[in-house]
C-alpha cells in the first residue's frame, strides 16, 4: 500500500492538472447555450468603409450592424482573393492570450479551419459566413485555467488554396483579404463546468489589403527631397 501511494498521488496530480485547464467551444453556431448564445458571420471587405465590426440582426446575440458585400464561404466555387464564395480558400483561426486584456496573442492549438462549403440556409448544417469547425468541437486553452479569463480574437484570411498563412496574407499591400475580430475577454469553462462559447466576439469584415506599400527607398527619396528644398529656401 505504501509503495502504491506515490503512484496514486502522481495520477491525481495529473488529473487535477488536466481538469484545471479551461476549454472553449471552437464553433460559430452555439445559439442555445443559456445566457451565452453565439452565432456570427464573417464578411467580405466593405465598400469604401474599411473594416466593420458588430453583430447584425440575424446573428446571436442580434445586433444592428449592417454589412455590404457577401459573407465568406457557402460554396466551393470561385478562385482568387475575390472568390469570397469559396470557403476552401479562406481560413479562420482562434487566438488567445493568458489573462484579461492580454496584448500578446498566440494560436489556440487545433482551432484553425476553413469556411463552410455546404451552403444552404440552415446554420446547423453550414451557411455563408460560418466555418467548418465540425460543430461542438471543444479545445483546451494552454495556460488559462478553468474559471479564469483569457483574451480571445479571431483571425480570418485568404489562404491561397491552403498555401498562405495569416502573416503572409496580412503583409501590407499583398492584395490578400484578411481581418481580425475585436479581441474580447472570456472566462473559460471546463470540468466540472460547461465549456464556454466565443461570445462576446462579434461578426466582422475583412480588409481589402490592396494599397501598395511604399518602399523604404522611396520614402528616403521623399525625405531627402524635402530636406534639400528646405535648405535651398534658407540660402
Amino acid at each position: 500500500m505504501k509503495k502504491s501511494l506515490p503512484i496514486l498521488v502522481t495520477l491525481l496530480a495529473g488529473a487535477v492538472g488536466a481538469y484545471s485547464q479551461g476549454t472553449i467551444e471552437w464553433d460559430d453556431y452555439a445559439p442555445k447555450v443559456p445566457g451565452d448564445g453565439f452565432e456570427i458571420t464573417v464578411w467580405s471587405p466593405q465598400a469604401a468603409t474599411g473594416q466593420v465590426f458588430g453583430n447584425g440582426p440575424t446573428d446571436t446575440p442580434a445586433g444592428t450592424q449592417t454589412y455590404t458585400g457577401v459573407a465568406i464561404g457557402g460554396g466551393n466555387s470561385g478562385t482568387g482573393p475575390s472568390g469570397y464564395g469559396n470557403g476552401n480558400n479562406f481560413s479562420i483561426e482562434l487566438l488567445y492570450g493568458v489573462g484579461a486584456n492580454a496584448t500578446s496573442l498566440s494560436p489556440v492549438p487545433n482551432a484553425i479551419t476553413t469556411f463552410d462549403t455546404s451552403g444552404g440556409g440552415n446554420p446547423a448544417a453550414g451557411y455563408p459566413g460560418s466555418w467548418d469547425a465540425g460543430g461542438g468541437v471543444f479545445v483546451t486553452v494552454p495556460g488559462v485555467a478553468f474559471g479564469t479569463a483569457g483574451t480571445f480574437q479571431l483571425a480570418a484570411w485568404y489562404n491561397g488554396g491552403g498555401t498562405l498563412t495569416y502573416a503572409q496574407a496580412s503583409a501590407f499591400g499583398s492584395g490578400n483579404p484578411y481581418g481580425l475580430s475585436v479581441a474580447e475577454n472570456i472566462t473559460l469553462g471546463g470540468p466540472p463546468g460547461v465549456p464556454s462559447t466565443l461570445n462576446p466576439i462579434t461578426s466582422f469584415s475583412l480588409n481589402a489589403n490592396t494599397v501598395p506599400e511604399p518602399s523604404t527607398i522611396a520614402l528616403g527619396v521623399i525625405g531627402a527631397s524635402a530636406f534639400l528644398m528646405r535648405l535651398r529656401r534658407k540660402q
